[in-house]
């Protein structure tokens, strides 16, 4: 089956702004980035510094190279952006930066989900075979019982029925448990930090120009704030519709 094309490519701006000096009449404005990119249900994310002053980049113009990313592939992308295809690479390399980390992100997203699928397909097929051997014993002990068991009730010899129920069971619960596992293992995006701490730490990171007021009297180097905005999304796990709320700057390329 051929590999699904990027369905989504998205840049949300978040503000921080920094406290004025003596003698300054405005705030600078540290702006960061959040990429989201989308393939079908997966997703992979990148983060990084965009602009700092006190004019914040426009997210359209910051990222107009990602329309090249239409119509591709994940892997075809990724090759095109290491391959620099297009020759922009020179000149926006902070663009491409970004563009490999969240699209490295996504190949990783989408290789857990695989992996997930052929556990759960694996388990089924040895859940079934379980079911068919408890059957075929079943079958074999009333043999060896003679012709006496048969008389028993016409629905069937109940400890066969006994016998497929527990395998069924069985087979049910193995499922659920590969299905906890498989969602534990997409709480937060491939190579991301995470921990109880950096969650409650990256909430401030969603809350657009009121992030200002959580992270006054804490020095957050540019360095670290996307951190905090990969963390914040490996707590929350937003929709694109959320993060569009608590952005300050949006734009999109589909």
């Amino acid at each position: 089956m051929s590999e699904r094309k990027l369905s989504g490519i998205e840049l949300f701006a978040f503000d921080v702004m920094e406290e004025t000096g003596a003698g300054e009449p405005r705030r600078s404005i540290r702006r960061y980035g959040l990429l989201k990119l989308s393939c079908g249900s997966a997703a992979g994310y990148g983060a990084c510094l965009l602009s700092e002053g006190f004019a914040p980049a426009d997210p359209v113009r910051w990222s107009a190279c990602c329309r090249r990313l239409r119509g591709l592939t994940p892997g075809e992308a990724a090759s095109a952006a290491a391959a620099d295809r297009w020759g922009e690479c020179e000149h926006h390399t902070a663009q491409y930066a970004l563009i490999g980390r969240a699209l490295a992100d996504l190949l990783r997203a989408q290789e857990t989900r695989r992996a997930s699928a052929r556990l759960l397909i694996g388990l089924g097929a040895a859940g079934l075979l379980g079911g068919l051997a408890a059957r075929v014993a079943g079958r074999g002990a009333d043999a060896l019982r003679g012709p006496a068991a048969g008389g028993r009730a016409h629905g069937g010899y109940a400890p066969l029925l006994s016998a497929r129920h527990a395998a069924d069971a069985g087979v049910r619960a193995v499922r659920g448990a590969a299905a906890a596992a498989h969602g534990r293992a997409e709480t937060a995006p491939a190579g991301s930090a995470g921990g109880a701490q950096a969650a409650r730490e990256a909430g401030a990171a969603f809350g657009g120009r009121a992030a200002a007021e959580s992270v006054r009297g804490r020095a957050i180097s540019p360095d670290d704030m996307p951190e905090q905005l990969l963390a914040a999304v490996a707590a929350e796990r937003p929709s694109s519709f959320d993060l569009m709320d608590r952005a300050d700057a949006y734009c999109a390329w589909f």
